[in-house]
């Protein structure tokens, strides 16, 4: 049953709204402001090979990133599934800026997603049904926050090898596991899974309200908004496919 009851005249125009290109111009337009007002073109990565001392500008990298993260995410509520092939890159290629930044736990718990990215290209080249939640939703949530917690657990414990914080601990790893969790649903195409990808949007979207951060703000509004309206393009299709 859906949560939001609509005309079929402002279900028409919500599932044009979610199709269009020019939604993805501007999502494309937000992130890439967003990362360039937040500097991350001035991140460096300076590095020494045979005696000589080089910098690699990370930045340019990370706010090419940031845009393929939109591009696959739009792409995804789209139901097109270029989207987790390019979701699937894009894993591999944050999980080396975030390695290269000082976060060496990234090693243990990007090849999840990665993997988890893959298998959801994988699982919609053979199929795309749309499901209603079942058992398999709830373990698919419980698995995610699983890896999440063990795989940080180590990565603090033994990797970095340092006191744990346990508020940055889990700061970190319960963003991760609705990630892992949400990824795992993806594959079954659950409309109702956009719910996981909204309690990460509001929470990053809250942090950075209280930091002033605008930029950032401005981002993870449009994704939140994104998650709403894919919500309500999957349910009204799923209802659809079952008439």
């Amino acid at each position: 049953m859906s949560l939001i009851k609509l005309s079929e005249a402002n279900l028409k125009i919500i599932k044009s709204i979610t199709n269009s290109t020019y939604l993805d111009i501007i999502g494309l337009i937000i992130v890439i402001t967003a990362s360039i007002v937040l500097g991350y073109h001035n991140t460096e990565y300076k590095f020494t090979l045979q005696g000589k001392n080089y910098v690699f500008l990370l930045g340019y990298v990370s706010i090419i990133n940031t845009g393929l993260s939109m591009i696959g995410n739009r792409l995804v509520t789209k139901k097109n599934n270029i989207g987790n092939l390019i979701t699937t890159c894009n894993t591999f290629l944050s999980g080396s800026i975030d390695y290269l930044l000082g976060n060496k736990g990234a090693v243990l718990t990007y090849p999840v997603s990665f993997v988890a990215n893959y298998l959801v290209f994988n699982t919609w080249k053979k199929s795309k049904v749309l499901r209603s939640i079942d058992f398999i939703f709830y373990r698919n949530i419980v698995l995610g926050f699983f890896f999440s917690i063990v795989l940080n657990y180590i990565a603090f414990k033994y990797i970095a090898q340092t006191e744990i914080d346990w508020k940055l601990f889990f700061a970190i790893a319960i963003p991760a596991g609705i990630t892992f969790g949400g990824t795992f649903n993806t594959a079954r195409m659950y409309p109702d899974n956009w719910f996981m990808w909204q309690f990460y949007n509001i929470t990053k979207l809250i942090q950075n309200l209280l930091l002033m951060n605008i930029a950032n703000s401005a981002k993870y509004s449009f994704y939140f908004f994104n998650a709403i309206i894919g919500y309500i393009t999957w349910n009204d299709d799923k209802k659809n496919a079952l008439k």
